[in-house]
């Protein structure tokens, strides 16, 4: 009977809720984004101008380490276009 009981408690009590939690946000009408009231930090324009600041610093560390070695400094197209070929092989 003790056995019984605590295979009940340790897995039907989490499976329950469990259920019970997915029932509801099935249920919820308003969608996820409603019901844990989330909201975007920054938009996606703000997301747009940090990613290009980056590529921009990430281009210059390079070049600055290019320079350094004597060999030419390369563009952002030369770059991309290099990845690129990397993907098409």
């Amino acid at each position: 009977m003790a056995q019984t009981y605590f295979l009940v408690m340790v897995l039907g009590l989490p499976l329950l809720l469990l259920l019970i939690a997915l029932l509801a946000g099935h249920l919820y009408r308003e969608g996820p984004e409603e019901l844990l009231d989330w909201r975007p930090t920054r938009s996606l324009e703000k997301e747009a101008e940090l990613e290009h600041g980056e590529v921009q610093q990430m281009l210059s560390a390079l070049n600055r380490y290019r320079r350094a070695r004597g060999a030419p400094e390369r563009s952002l197209d030369d770059v991309t276009e290099r990845a690129w070929a990397g993907f098409e092989r």
